[in-house]
């Protein structure tokens, strides 16, 4: 069977190099630079006109930002106009196959615990289905920024170089979703709720009820309700080598603390419960409880 290429969620760039990003407007400035953040070089043939609808902002708010212009019509070529923030009127979001809240917040530039707020019937862990309708609450943006959402391959997703498939990789290891490869949330540091963490896994998106397979052969070391710290219904596998995996969120464990399993058997079904923000597997890999990033293992 052909290799299923694993995609990876970026890293969130820092609000300083966003911020650059978007508001240098590159393609629109002459030479390709603009004078500061939030400013706009006029080019020859720029007219307010032309130039706020570059920009994304309306007349009047050029002529506010700018008291130079409030007693003008004209402008000249060469001249740095301060370009203001623009406030977004809220919206509604219709949720997409592999969508979760933690993806749905990047895409319009929002924190989790905001988009939470904003939708607080999802703030005990109900199943984020596709097709249902999340709120969008009102929210500024820098000058030149999108005011739409980031499409999925653009500024969501990218493809890592790892590669898995429905047969182990040949370092032993089977992926744990048959046919899931998208990953939201990477092993490392992250934001969650608004604050700072260590994330010792990653999170597979995968429809609810997707079979969850052991990685390896091992036994079981738990399966239970862990919502005390955040797992939900999990799963751990203890393996030769001191190697232990984790199954976490689950919607349902099918395998006892105790027993032995085979590699690739059904251990659980993935789900949304727990600290979670959306339906996915939390995969995380441990060696004698050191946590590794479980995607260093399917080279």
């Amino acid at each position: 069977m052909n290799p299923t290429l694993i995609r990876r969620s970026c890293r969130p760039v820092g609000r300083s190099l966003l911020a650059a990003a978007a508001l240098v407007l590159p393609s629109l400035l002459p030479g390709g630079g603009a004078e500061a953040a939030g400013s706009y070089r006029v080019k020859p043939g720029d007219n307010l006109t032309v130039i706020a609808r570059r920009t994304g902002v309306s007349v009047s708010a050029l002529k506010s930002a700018n008291p130079s212009l409030r007693s003008a019509h004209l402008v000249r070529a060469g001249q740095v106009l301060r370009v203001p923030d623009r406030v977004l009127p809220g919206r509604s979001h219709r949720v997409r196959e592999g969508e979760n809240l933690s993806v749905i917040a990047r895409r319009y530039g929002l924190s989790l615990a905001r988009l939470l707020a904003a939708n607080p019937n999802y703030r005990g862990g109900k199943v984020l289905r596709v097709g249902a309708t999340v709120k969008i609450p009102p929210r500024t943006v820098g000058a030149g920024s999108r005011a739409t959402p980031a499409r999925t391959g653009a500024a969501v997703v990218r493809t890592a170089s790892v590669r898995v498939s429905a047969a182990p990789a040949a370092s032993g290891w089977l992926w744990p979703v048959a046919g899931y490869a998208s990953i939201s949330s990477d092993f490392g540091p992250r934001i969650m709720d608004g604050e700072p963490e260590m994330h010792y896994g990653v999170d597979i998106l995968a429809p609810h009820g997707t079979p969850v397979r052991a990685a390896r052969a091992g036994r079981v070391l738990e399966s239970r309700a862990d919502f005390a710290r955040g797992w939900g219904w999990t799963v751990v596998l203890e393996h030769e080598g001191g190697w232990i995996t984790r199954y976490a969120h689950l919607s349902a464990t099918l395998v006892r603390a105790g027993e032995t399993v085979t590699q690739g058997q059904v251990v659980g079904r993935v789900g949304n419960t727990g600290r979670s923000t959306g339906t996915h597997l939390h995969f995380g890999t441990y060696l004698r409880w050191n946590p590794k990033d479980p995607l260093s293992l399917y080279d």
